[in-house]
């Protein structure tokens, strides 16, 4: 049964009882894994837990911050988290990863990752975190004896000053701080940098600092969500011609992990590509995402949603939330159509308020 979603202001969702219930036959069969219309299998969930930034990258954010946040009492609690995550391994996700914002502006984080946790470690499920590192050296210990497992750690520029003009403010201190804590708790670490015009000239350096550390570096091409659109990209054939001039003899990229694509030096140090504009991997999309507010989105890209949040709050079991994620996944889109200049449906999604 497919369900058509309406064009929402990017702030707002469907509820889920304003979509047509599932079928009593549903009700009591075993929960089905979670596949597409694309026949698409989705093993893999971010979760948002703060539409809410400690900075305010000028690739992410406006530069006075976003104008609209969820209330506290609006955003997903640390039992809403853990039930979801809990459905969605029954329905055969097998990897999950909190995101923002910054999830370590909430207060109750150490108490969201232990609910997450309490779920993927008994079940040897992935448990991952998206983090700018500001405050995650008091952190990495806690997080590690909780059940996570990795960080992506956000990190664009390892100058100083660079680093506070892409951050509109950021201490580049404070990130080296979390990213050191961080591998002494043993978590698997991986830096994520978005490329940008005024980082390009620096991407070997990142590289550098990251397999110092042991560390595999990723880079990101930007894309042009939100305020964003209209910046012209910098490609992952723009960052390997600078590589190519500063280490020579890589490999030519692989193919896709997931979103990202490697190249290796002749010691089997890697460097990760991801590339939603030039070389797209929509056909092999594998994850679905969940806003802090409990907003289910199919696509990144596009703005139909369906509300978990409100649902659980009003009683639903376990087989309505369900049947409201396959009917989303009913309508997740082929690709997000950034280069369709007839399309603009992504100019109107904020990627802090959803999660990235």
């Amino acid at each position: 049964m497919r369900v058509s979603l309406p064009l929402l202001d990017s702030r707002q969702a469907t509820p889920l009882e304003a979509l047509t219930g599932p079928p009593e036959a549903f009700r009591h069969a075993p929960l089905p894994t979670l596949v597409d219309r694309k026949g698409r299998s989705i093993s893999y969930a971010r979760l948002s837990v703060t539409d809410r930034c400690d900075l305010r990258c000028t690739y992410c954010m406006p530069e006075g911050g976003e104008e609209e946040h969820e209330t506290q009492s609006g955003l997903l609690s640390a039992t809403e988290l853990g039930r979801l995550i809990r459905l969605l391994a029954k329905m055969g996700v097998r990897r999950f990863r909190l995101t923002g914002g910054e999830p370590l502006v909430r207060k109750d984080i150490l108490e969201l990752v232990c609910a997450a946790g309490e779920v993927t470690e008994p079940r040897g499920l992935a448990l991952a975190m998206t983090t700018n590192a500001t405050r995650l050296a008091s952190f990495a210990s806690k997080f590690a004896a909780a059940g996570l497992g990795s960080v992506n750690i956000s990190l664009d520029s390892i100058d100083a000053e660079r680093f506070r003009e892409i951050t509109r403010g950021g201490s580049l201190e404070k990130v080296m701080l979390g990213i050191d804590a961080a591998l002494a708790a043993g978590l698997e670490v991986k830096l994520n940098s978005v490329l940008l015009p005024e980082n390009l000239a620096e991407v070997p350096a990142l590289v550098a600092f990251a397999w110092d550390r042991g560390i595999t570096p990723r880079f990101i091409e930007r894309m042009p969500l939100g305020l964003d659109t209209e910046a012209a990209p910098v490609s992952m054939a723009n960052a390997l011609a600078v590589l190519g001039d500063a280490f020579g003899g890589l490999n030519e990229p692989d193919a896709h992990h997931g979103p990202a694509r490697y190249v290796a030096n002749e010691r089997g140090q890697r460097i990760g590509f991801i590339t939603p504009i030039t070389e797209e991997f929509c056909g092999t999309c594998n994850r679905l995402r969940i806003s802090s507010k409990g907003d289910l989105r199919a696509c990144l890209a596009w703005r139909n949603a369906t509300n978990l949040r409100d649902a659980m709050r009003r009683g639903a079991d376990d087989h309505e939330l369900a049947w409201g994620i396959l009917q989303a996944l009913a309508q997740k889109r082929d690709g997000h159509a950034f280069l369709d200049q007839s399309e603009h449906e992504h100019r109107n999604v904020g990627m802090s308020l959803i999660g990235g």
